[in-house]
């Protein structure tokens, strides 16, 4: 189910629960009197619990796109330093800058598919053992350049570590979402609620079209609980720009290259 089909669920749930709280109050029988301060002390204790929690849920959620945010731009200073590193000791038969390129582009296929004309697929750890493999590879190529120093070995090493904590934490993000049964219990909340709102208000159109635009306003929460929560397809994401300008520097170098490897031509 879309993210958009399980909002526009909550809305017409919140909805229905608060109408027939409407219903139940308009025709109950008028012999029986309507506990109307219980139910409105149970409206506030729920109010509140839902209040806190719900609020507790969107900072998270909003934290943790941040933090895929953060990580994104880690990642892309650790692969740029690589980069230069690799740059620093480009020789003949180096092919370690095209495994970096290589990384760098799977990287962007991953994370942003529809700009590749792919569709999103779920990433997982196998995902983040073929990343492994390429820098092991790199650094294998780079302890075996001619005038290669130890320091620059133990920095390369150093940074291959960082990319691949840093790809961790955003795999690990990305597979911890929000418990579906935490939402479920939540929003059954929200339609206890709106229940109570209906039995303890007027039933008139106005309390009618007032109950809507709050159930709207409860699915507007979860919308923003599964976007954030999903920072890399949907209508909030993660921005590529740092990625994209890496990529479009690394086959800048590469065409550079490739010209200079072009033999000349003499007449």
């Amino acid at each position: 189910m879309s993210t958009l089909s399980r909002c526009a669920l909550v809305a017409l749930m919140v909805l229905c629960f608060a109408i027939l709280g409407m219903s139940i109050h308009e025709f109950i029988p008028f012999q029986m009197s309507f506990p109307m301060d219980m139910a409105r002390s149970i409206s506030g204790l729920v109010g509140t619990l839902f209040a806190i929690v719900l609020g507790l849920l969107v900072s998270s959620s909003y934290n943790a796109f941040n933090g895929h945010k953060a990580d994104l731009n880690s990642l892309v200073t650790v692969l740029a330093n690589i980069d230069l590193l690799l740059k620093r000791f480009q020789s003949k038969d180096n092919p370690s800058r095209h495994i970096l390129r290589e990384i760098v582009i799977a990287l962007h296929c991953r994370y942003w598919p529809e700009k590749n004309g792919t569709h999103w697929k779920k990433v997982g750890y196998a995902n983040l053992s073929d990343d492994i493999d390429g820098m092991i590879e790199i650094n294998k190529i780079a302890e075996s350049m001619p005038g290669v120093t130890q320091d620059d070995i133990n920095a390369i090493r150093q940074l291959s570590s960082n990319f691949v904590t840093t790809q961790s934490n955003i795999i690990r993000n990305l597979s911890n979402q929000v418990p579906s049964l935490l939402l479920f219990i939540i929003f059954g909340w929200a339609c206890l609620l709106f229940f109570l709102y209906g039995c303890t208000g007027e039933a008139s159109l106005f309390s009618a079209f007032l109950l809507s635009m709050g159930s709207l306003a409860v699915a507007s929460t979860n919308f923003l609980i599964l976007e954030l929560t999903q920072p890399y397809h949907g209508i909030f994401k993660v921005s590529s720009a740092a990625l994209d300008l890496l990529i479009d520097s690394m086959n800048k170098d590469q065409q550079e290259l490739s010209s200079n490897k072009q033999p000349a031509t003499f007449i």
